[in-house]
């Protein structure tokens, strides 16, 4: 649970409810809440409340998914998709690893841990390239973004359930920030192990020439490099999505895909308008130099230990246009027959055509939504 007593500045007080549920924030009672959020566990959407005071002793119900709903945002937007969409195209996750042993995605084929420090005291870490311990849900949601597959116990679907997975840890099990030398031997590997596509839903503290090079040479190796564009609020956009050879991917909802009550809603935007009414650019979305939109708020994906659960930022639009550039790939015998040097600009003109302009404004959007 989150609470702000300034929201804007980011002043505040958070905590994790007790085993009975309850939890004591270190606020000052009489003190105005800006927003009071409930980040919820698996399985459930989380909560948002807004202009309460501290001190108030609240009980805080919250909504369980449904698995079977037809109302998320990926199928609202993608309808429904087909097992063999994005079959034969491999899929380079570089995140916090991916569960092996998850029933929605028995399609993750291996990997690598790339955290130098792990491997160097201990070499046969290398292979370890499931959940981090610490924060380590995320890999295995954008992972489902992508390619998850229905299952007896829900209908949800990744926008590309015929591609193959890999994943590449380069969140440390102690948690903590990704190295940017990790992320660029990750991006190496993935060349190597003949990845066509690779998602990275992460930024770096600092810019580096060591991810820059690598990202050039996958670009020249004819492997599309999609970057999440950041979730600060900013008009730039983060590294790695800056750099010009990565799709930088910006962020959207759409109400009606979340609970009213739910965190998600503290994500909605009144401007800049689009053309569907109940459109909108993430709150929480950097703007600028962007290239394209993706679904963000309020995305229901696959979770660590067979779960699901909600996740929302850019980190969740990117995968969800690696999907759409790996349904492209399949379908587009022409893009693979390009030289591995001008493959990508084929690739990304070809994304770029699918993409529909939602009403933002280039700053927001790029080209728009790719379908």
């Amino acid at each position: 649970m989150t609470a702000f007593t300034d929201f804007e500045a980011g002043e505040g007080a958070e905590g994790v409810t007790a085993a009975d549920g309850q939890v004591v924030l270190d606020i000052a009672p009489g003190l105005r809440l800006d927003r009071l959020y409930v980040h919820g566990p698996a399985g459930y959407w989380g909560h948002v409340s807004r202009r309460q005071q501290a001190g108030d002793r609240r009980e805080i119900a919250i909504a369980p998914l449904k698995l079977r709903s037809r109302k998320h945002i990926l199928p609202c937007l993608y309808g429904a998709s087909g097992l063999t969409d994005g079959q034969g195209v491999r899929i380079a996750i570089i995140d916090s690893g991916v569960a092996a042993g998850h029933p929605a995605l028995p399609h993750v084929m291996g990997g690598a841990n790339v955290v130098f420090d792990e491997i160097r005291t201990n070499p046969a870490s290398g292979t370890d390239w499931g959940p981090a311990s610490v924060r380590g849900e995320h890999g295995t949601h954008v992972a489902g973004i992508v390619g998850a597959r229905p299952t007896a116990a829900s209908t949800m679907a990744g926008v590309a359930p015929g591609v193959e997975l890999r994943s590449y840890r380069v969140f440390p099990h102690g948690g903590g920030k990704a190295k940017n030398y990790d992320i660029m031997k990750a991006i190496d590997l993935a060349v190597q192990d003949r990845c066509h596509i690779i998602n990275l839903s992460l930024s770096c503290r600092v810019e580096d020439d060591g991810v820059r090079y690598a990202i050039a040479d996958a670009c020249r190796a004819g492997v599309l490099v999609v970057a999440a564009a950041g979730n600060d609020r900013q008009p730039q956009i983060s590294f790695p999505a800056a750099i010009q050879d990565c799709i930088a991917v910006a962020a959207m909802g759409r109400r009606g895909t979340f609970p009213g009550r739910s965190a998600e809603a503290g994500d909605v935007t009144r401007t800049p308008t689009g053309h569907d009414p109940k459109a909108f650019v993430a709150a929480f979305s950097n703007h600028g130099e962007v290239d394209l939109i993706g679904p963000g708020v309020g995305v229901v994906s696959t979770l660590p230990g067979g779960a699901y659960g909600v996740m929302s930022g850019t980190s969740m639009a990117c995968p969800a246009v690696v999907g759409v550039a790996a349904r492209l790939y399949a379908a587009d015998p022409s893009i693979a027959r390009c030289r591995a040097d001008n493959r990508v600009a084929h690739w990304t003109a070809a994304l770029i055509g699918r993409a529909g302009p939602q009403g933002f404004g280039r700053p927001y959007e790029g080209h728009g939504l790719p379908l």
